[in-house]
């Protein structure tokens, strides 16, 4: 009865520390998942932001092309992802795992709205600021000394 019992308790243990993020055939796995929800985000986004606040849109046909968009980007149909995003619903636990990834993955208001230094015209200045300490050095040598005031 103890080999009965430590052998259930083993296998048990072999389960429960099974591989957790381990999804069910023709589900996509947790990685490919976090990469589609994060391109349907930014593609809501962007329908919201350009598309459908136009009058003359029809809001269904956008959406779907859209849409549609980021699922043949990542080579998967409509039925995969309905399937596999009914799965990480039905199981919250690794939905949050994937929620938290893009939440931290979101970029910070202040990085959107921070003005970008132009790298043009910072090396524009500093090659013009060169030349010139080129130019005066190169014509203090053709100046005799004694017209260069020492």
């Amino acid at each position: 009865m103890r080999k009965l019992y430590f052998t259930l308790f083993i296998l048990w243990f072999i389960i429960a520390c099974s591989d957790r993020d381990k999804v069910p055939k023709g589900i996509l796995k947790r990685e490919k998942m976090q990469e589609v929800i994060w391109d349907m985000v930014n593609a809501s986004e962007f329908l919201g932001g350009y598309i459908l606040n136009k009058d003359s849109v029809d809001r269904f046909a956008e959406s779907s092309k859209i849409y549609g968009q980021v699922l043949q980007f990542h080579h998967i149909t409509r039925e995969q992802f309905d399937k596999s995003y009914l799965y990480y619903r039905q199981h919250p636990d690794l939905m949050k795992v994937i929620l938290d990834t893009l939440s931290k993955r979101q970029i910070p208001p202040e990085e959107i709205y921070k003005p970008k230094q132009d790298s043009v015209k910072a090396d524009t200045a500093q090659q013009l600021a060169d030349s010139a300490k080129i130019i005066v050095d190169s014509t203090r040598k053709r100046i005799p000394k004694k017209f260069r005031g020492k």
